[in-house]
């Protein structure tokens, strides 16, 4: 089908495959774990928080850098001077799949951060506390998110929560390179508390953008108009939402410049 969803009032659509259905009766956030009960933006679900310094920042960006070019290294492909030419090196959708099946299994081991002082962070503005590691995988969840220009390197709109492991989580998305108000993630404001019944999704492994099938189930209808927002966060700030938040499809529409975000998603503990 055709989907048709709107971005800071601009539209977009793109075809997704799935077989798609309405949910039960309930509003998941009230019967499950919520790591954002305690806060003053609960109504939106998201916020955009100080995060890292800039010296942070800094490092963190050069240390992914050396980890992306690892594994463009293993793969055979040219590496990078800078974040933003990645869309350069991986001209083809195959080069591409081989990277990202990678930087989807990062872990602590990965990096120079001490991702242990941003979970304390983060547990400060929750008043719950928080830890990379997530018992249910027996693993950490560290993904490093590329969305080429003018591509769909994209998730569908989804709940992470649908997802059993990431329901004790909260959210991080922290803007690395090309990240802007072209590019950013788009979040639905208020729609970790729709009711299923008026949610139609694919199941989970049942949706399909240019023949590529994603775990989450893709969402492609509410209570409302699909409207979502890009909230932008700046370097050294990360985007905190709740994973019952409903996000994704992050356009990409700078026209030469590749985006990359990572994200992070401590467990309550």
């Amino acid at each position: 089908m055709q989907f048709n969803l709107q971005i800071d009032n601009q539209r977009h659509t793109y075809d997704i495959k799935g077989d798609f259905k309405y949910g039960d009766a309930e509003v998941l956030i009230d019967s499950d774990k919520n790591a954002i009960e305690h806060v003053d933006w609960f109504d939106h679900g998201y916020n955009n928080i100080r995060l890292l310094t800039e010296s942070e920042f800094v490092d963190l960006k050069t240390n992914l850098l050396q980890v992306l070019n690892d594994i463009l290294h293993q793969e055979g492909i040219t590496q990078l001077t800078q974040l933003e030419d990645y869309h350069n090196v991986t001209n083809t959708s195959e080069k591409h799949q081989k990277v990202i099946e990678k930087t989807r299994q990062l872990t602590k081991e990965h990096f120079n951060i001490n991702l242990n002082a941003v979970c304390a962070r983060v547990s400060e503005i929750l008043k719950k506390e928080v830890q990379i590691f997530n018992p249910k995988l027996e693993q950490e969840i560290i993904t490093l998110r590329i969305s080429r220009p003018q591509s769909l390197d994209i998730n569908p709109l989804h709940r992470d929560a649908y997802l059993d492991f990431y329901k004790d989580t909260i959210n991080l998305w922290i803007p690395i390179a090309g990240c802007n108000e072209q590019s950013s993630l788009p979040v639905i404001p208020g729609s970790h508390t729709w009711n299923e019944s008026q949610v139609l999704r694919t199941e989970k492994r049942g949706a399909k953008i240019q023949g590529l099938t994603y775990n989450v189930p893709g969402i492609v209808e509410g209570p409302r108009p699909l409207k979502a927002i890009r909230p932008n966060p700046d370097y050294g700030e990360a985007l905190i939402f709740s994973p019952y938040l409903v996000h994704g499809s992050a356009i990409n529409q700078n026209p030469n410049t590749t985006r990359m975000a990572l994200e992070l998603r401590p467990c309550l503990k």
